[in-house]
This record gives structure tokens, sequence and C-alpha cells, in this order.
């Protein structure tokens, strides 16, 4: 418990029992027992502080377009990174962004600066930081692919700034996921002239066609395996996995990696849909599907 002087006046720059549901794309989640939006970086060092004195566990979102959080809630401090953290400067054939920027908004930035190198980031819904924990990729392109470096701050508030040859991303998995151990801050990207991308309103004519939009979702569920020539969604198409629901939770008939919130579906329902089509896909191919979202 929070019961010395110092802790209680920390306490004003935090919230208390704020629901997650808002916080993610999923609309689902109990409230975090503490929440805070930080201003700029000495707000965000003394939120890390005041959590590593009260022995909090930290939980850091972005967008939380890659979140399945607990009915119950999450009984640490969850921070968002949001627009107090979006910044983006383009210096010619360099961009910088800071963690809290849309992907949206690199794409946009790119565009305009002639090059379609993060046009694959067009209609992704997260933001830079949560983009590079994940390494976001789409259409044979991932975020790292045009990583020049970037910089992170560590638990005792120091800012580390690291070259992308020093920093090894593999699909969909990067260093700074697992923990608060290094939290982004702020990346810059090479702009490639020639990329060899569709054009903007082309993917995003592709994404309508392609996945469902029309409810709330986390995107895919599952990572392609490596084992079988198939994608996720192709596993899960073969074993009936579209329409099939539990409560609200419903995989989407536009696409077997999609699990809609419907209306009023609640984190048990869509981890029971996860469960069962993970079975269902191990029992026919023998291929344990991980998931692509983060379970808190």
């Amino acid at each position: 418990m929070v019961s010395t002087v110092a802790d209680r006046r920390k306490l004003d720059i935090v919230k208390k029992d704020v629901p997650l549901s808002g916080f993610t794309t999923w609309n689902v989640g109990g409230p975090a027992r503490y929440f805070c939006e930080p201003e700029s970086l000495k707000h965000l060092r003394k939120t890390i502080a005041f959590a590593e004195e009260c022995g909090l566990e930290t939980l850091f979102l972005g967008n939380g377009s890659n979140l399945l959080v607990s009915d119950e809630g999450f009984d640490g401090l969850a921070i968002r990174l949001g627009p107090s953290f979006g910044d983006l400067e383009n210096d010619g054939d360099k961009i910088r962004v800071s963690a809290g920027t849309p992907l949206y908004k690199v794409a946009d930035a790119a565009s305009k600066a002639g090059s379609s190198c993060f046009n694959f980031l067009t209609g992704i819904p997260g933001t830079v930081g949560g983009g590079l924990v994940m390494n976001a990729g789409a259409f044979g392109s991932e975020i790292s692919d045009y990583l020049t470096k970037l910089s992170y701050l560590d638990p005792q508030g120091g800012v580390h700034e690291v070259s992308r040859r020093d920093v090894e991303f593999n699909y969909r998995s990067s260093p700074f996921q697992g923990g608060p151990d290094k939290i982004v801050l702020e990346a810059e990207f090479e702009l490639v002239r020639d990329a060899n991308q569709p054009d903007m309103g082309e993917i995003l004519e592709l994404r309508r066609e392609k996945f469902p939009y029309s409810k709330p979702s986390a995107g895919s569920v599952f990572k392609n395996p490596t084992e079988v020539n198939m994608t996720a969604g192709q596993l899960l198409d073969e074993v009936g996995a579209k329409g099939f629901s539990v409560g609200n939770a419903v995989v989407s008939h536009q696409h077997a990696n999609f699990i809609l919130n419907k209306g009023h579906a609640t984190a048990k329902n869509i981890q029971k849909v996860i469960d069962i089509l993970r079975n269902r896909v191990y029992k026919e191919f023998g291929v344990t599907l991980v998931t692509e979202i983060v379970v808190i």
C-alpha cells in the first residue's frame, strides 16, 4: 500500500481505478489500479519512479490495438504514451518520430516527402512505440526495415540511443517486448524513395476488402506459423472458425484470424474463443498457434 507522504504526493500525477476498456481497440478490460498519461519525459520519469517505489508492475499502452486486458483489470500502473509523445519531424531523407505518434501519420508524412516506403502502415491502428515493440508489418514489409536508430528509457530514467544494426528484430518481435526495461521513446527512419509498395489508396481498399472493421477487434489474433505453408487465417478457416462465438465474441466471417466484439463481449469470452480455436488447429494440423496479441 502507498503510505509515505512522498508516495501520496506522487499520486497527484496518476489516476486511480481507470477502466482500460476505453484504451484498447477490443473495448474490453477491467480497471487499472493506477493510470497515467505522461505529459513529458520528466513526467514519465516521475511516473516510473512512483511505480518503482511502490512496487507496482507497469503496463505500457500505445493505441491498445494488440492487447487483451483481463476483466479483473490490471493491479499495477498502466502508462499510456499518447499525444504528448506524438512529435514528428521530417528532415529530408529521414523522419524522426516520438513513440506516441500514430502509424498512419508516419505513412502520410513519408508520402508527402515523396516516399512510399511506409504505405504498408496505412490503416494499421497503432503507434510508433507499439509498432516497434511488435515489429509491425504488412504487405511484405516491417517497420524495422527502415529504422536507422532509436532511443529508449531504462528503469533508472536513463536515455539510451542505439543504432538499428545493434537491435535484433524478428517476425512480430523485438527486444522491447516482455517488460518495462526498455521503453521506446523516439525513432529515426530512412525514407527510401524507390520502395516497392502499393499506393495508400490501394492499400486502404485492400484492407476494406480483406479485413473486418465494422466491429471492435485487435486485428490478427495469431501469428502466421513457420512450420507449415499456410497462414493462421487459412488454418483457422480450414477448421471452421468463421462465425464461431462465445458470448458476444465472434470470429469474423470475413477473416478467420479476427475476433470481433459484437456488443458486450468480455475478455473471458475472447480468451475462450482463442483457446478453442488453438485446440482445433492443433488437433487438425499438429500446429500450435501463437498469439500475436498480448494478454494482460
